[in-house]
Formats: structure tokens, C-alpha cells, sequence
């Protein structure tokens, strides 16, 4: 199978695969590959925190024109997955000489599934592009052929507890990334310092009270498939919500505007954390922790997607918080923007390549200390700010 997520979260999806008990686990960009069985293939749709979607192989073989590749695809017994009555769509990427139109490759293939149906039932499936039973993948290097099945449907990153978005809403996916990067422990207090939906706070009490990600939604891919083990599945869910937590927790996800957090609490409560996660109606410049350390995890506008005058002005705003109520803290920040991260006036210890959406971003560790040291023995300290 391969199991893919966002660049940067490779490492962290492997992880969590290895945990979920798969075999010969390998890292590729922007995905992991691993083999299990079906009710290995259920378990990582419902309980992985970083994974875009599942890709299951179905077959492999050679094929050198479209004659050979349509009597290839007959042979296939596509009515393990779907009936004569059902949809389907194909999607292709090629790297070949033989095949160098993908609509092309992907019309024949469909040509080759449906004309199964038709010569053996009398009547075939139809095209369906925006919700269809069975999502096939083709890829085609050279001549040789490989399809998948989609098993999850709609990305994994749709939770379901998400009701109401903000202008410029994070991937739950790439947040639960963040917080795995941001190396918090569950015994720490957690801020999401301008939280926006909500997302990194909840995505953080998921993982802290080992709640399965898929367990907000009831609909993947394979529970369409004709095969699809009902009795199985149901077995692999009770299974994963035995194991649910109700530790200690403390997480803080503020924001200043007032209806943003109103959707944040929504959220909040449709993901059942609400007893682990306060929502406050607080800009970040007035919080002031009460405890004595912690892991802080900000999302500030980019400028990008949200228009943000004196970008430069905002960051510097920040760094200056940072000195002034976070020491003993481990701040880290995602942005898009190199100028912002300069004025921030702190030097980062890490440096994380991610992207949000399409933009490309650095998510920056920043080590706060007690107590105003001097850039000498404080390497955070720029020495333009001592």
C-alpha cells in the first residue's frame, strides 16, 4: 500500500504506521509505502494522524500499445468491488513512450472495466467524477502498468468535526504534523496562540487522548467496495475506541476575533474535546501564561491569503512578546514569509520545511529562557535586539 501526506510529515507518518503494527515501512516524498493485510488497510484509514489518503494495489503487468492494456484490464475481476449499477472513475499519470496522452490511457482503461460488465451482465457501470464508487489510479513507467484503488475517498484531512472554517483554514493533517514536530508531551500546557478554527488545539487533544482521526466520519472509499468486510471493520473500530484517553490536559487555543473563536468552540465541542481543550477570546499580545513552561504554536496570517499590513511589524510585535512572557517555553511558528521570520529578532534552533496548501513554509523552533541573557550566552538572541 502506499499511504500518502505533506511534504515534511514523511517521517512522522512512518512512525505512526510502524506503531499501528505495518511491515516494511518505506519513506518516499510526500509518502510512506507498507504492506498489511485488509483489516491492516481499515485500521490505518480510521486511526492515522498524518495521512492524506490509502492506496491499495490491485495489479501490475506489462503492456506496450492500448490494445494490449484494454484486454490487460478485462481480465481483471472488478466485480469484487463494484456492480454493473455502480460508478467509477480512472485517473492516470504516465512516464512512457508507448503512452503519452493520460485522458487517453484513462478513457481506455475505463473502456476495459465497463466492457467486462457489459459482456458478462449486459449492462456496465458509469463515470462519475465527483463522488464515484471506485477511484482507480493507473501509473505507467515505460510498460509497465500499476493500478490502485483509492480506500479512503475524500482525504483523510476531513475529519468531520470541523462545521465552520475561518478565510484561511489549516489541513487538520498538516496540524497534527506540527504538533508531532513541535515535540509536546501531553503533561505540558499547550497554547494555539492565534488559533483561527481551532485546528492545532484539537488535533493536539486527538492525539493526546488517543482518539482515532477517522472516528468523526462514517463514510472511506472500501466501505463502498463490494468486498467491504462490515463485521470486520466494526471489530478494528471498537477495537481503536477501547483505547481512548480521558488524561489530563491542558490545551489554550485563543484568538482576538470574537466570531472566529464562536466557530472555534463548535469545532471544539463536534470533536468532543471541549474538556481538554478552553477556548479564549484574547488577542495573543494580551495572553500571559500561568504556567511555568510549556510548548506555544503560532499560526500568524502570512500576507499571502490574508491581507496583513506591516507584516514585518506584526513579527516583530511577536518576538518582543516572546522575550517578554514565554520564557522557559518552546515557541515554534509556520510562516511563508523569509522577512517576517528576520524580524521576529530570535534566532530559530530548528528550521522545518512544510507546506500549508501551496505555499511553501518554515516551521522555526524558538528556545525561550528565563530571564534576559545576553546573545553571548543566550544563542537565541539576536544581537541586534540584546
Amino acid at each position: 500500500m502506499k499511504v500518502t501526506t505533506f511534504f515534511g510529515l514523511e517521517e512522522i507518518l512512518a512512525k505512526e504506521l510502524q506503531q499501528l503494527g505495518g511491515k516494511n515501512v518505506a519513506v518516499f516524498k510526500r509518502g510512506v509505502s507498507v504492506t498489511g493485510d485488509l483489516g491492516f488497510m481499515y485500521k490505518i484509514n480510521l486511526c492515522l494522524h498524518t495521512a492524506l489518503k490509502v492506496i491499495v494495489p490491485i495489479a501490475k503487468f506489462n503492456a506496450g500499445n492500448e490494445q494490449q492494456l484494454y484486454d490487460a484490464i478485462k481480465t481483471i475481476p472488478w466485480e469484487k468491488f463494484i456492480s454493473n449499477s455502480d460508478t467509477l472513475m480512472v485517473e492516470s499519470v504516465l512516464n512512457s513512450d508507448h503512452f503519452t496522452h493520460s485522458q487517453f490511457v484513462s478513457q481506455k482503461i475505463k473502456d476495459g472495466i465497463v466492457d467486462r460488465f457489459r459482456d458478462r451482465t449486459g449492462k456496465r457501470p458509469d463515470v462519475d467524477l465527483l463522488r464515484p464508487k471506485l477511484k482507480v489510479y493507473a501509473h505507467i513507467f515505460r510498460n509497465e502498468v500499476s493500478l490502485h484503488l483509492d480506500s479512503s475517498s475524500e482525504p483523510l484531512y476531513k475529519r468531520g468535526y470541523r462545521a465552520d472554517i475561518n478565510e484561511a483554514p489549516m489541513k487538520e493533517v498538516l496540524a497534527a504534523g506540527l504538533v508531532k514536530l513541535s515535540g509536546w508531551e501531553k503533561h505540558r500546557l499547550l497554547i494555539d496562540g492565534m488559533c483561527g478554527a481551532a485546528t492545532i488545539a484539537i488535533e493536539a487533544a486527538i492525539w493526546a487522548n488517543n482518539i482515532p482521526p477517522g472516528y468523526y466520519r462514517n463514510d472511506f472509499g472500501f466501505m463502498r467496495w463490494n468486498n467491504f468486510d462490515e463485521q470486520l471493520y466494526e471489530t478494528i473500530f471498537d477495537s481503536a475506541l477501547s483505547r481512548i484517553k480521558e488524561d489530563k490536559v491542558e490545551i489554550i487555543a485563543n484568538d482576538i476575533d470574537a466570531p472566529t473563536i464562536k466557530k472555534a468552540q463548535s469545532n471544539v465541542k463536534n470533536a468532543k474535546v471541549e474538556d481538554v481543550v478552553t477556548c479564549v477570546n484574547q488577542s495573543f499580545f494580551d495572553l500571559k501564561p500561568e504556567r511555568n513552561g510549556g510548548v506555544l504554536i503560532l499560526n500568524p496570517p502570512y500576507g499571502e491569503r490574508l491581507p496583513v499590513p506591516e507584516i514585518e511589524k506584526l513579527h516583530k510585535e511577536i518576538g518582543d512578546k516572546l522575550k517578554k512572557d514565554f520564557k522557559n517555553f518552546n515557541a515554534w511558528i509556520i510562516t511563508s514569509r523569509p522577512e517576517a521570520i528576520k524580524s521576529i529578532g530570535l534566532r530559530p534552533s530548528r528550521k522545518i520545511q512544510v507546506y500549508n496548501g501551496a505555499l511553501e513554509c518554515r516551521f522555526l523552533k524558538y528556545e525561550l529562557y528565563e530571564g534576559s541573557k545576553k546573545a553571548s550566552k543566550n544563542p537565541q538572541w539576536d544581537k541586534n535586539n540584546e
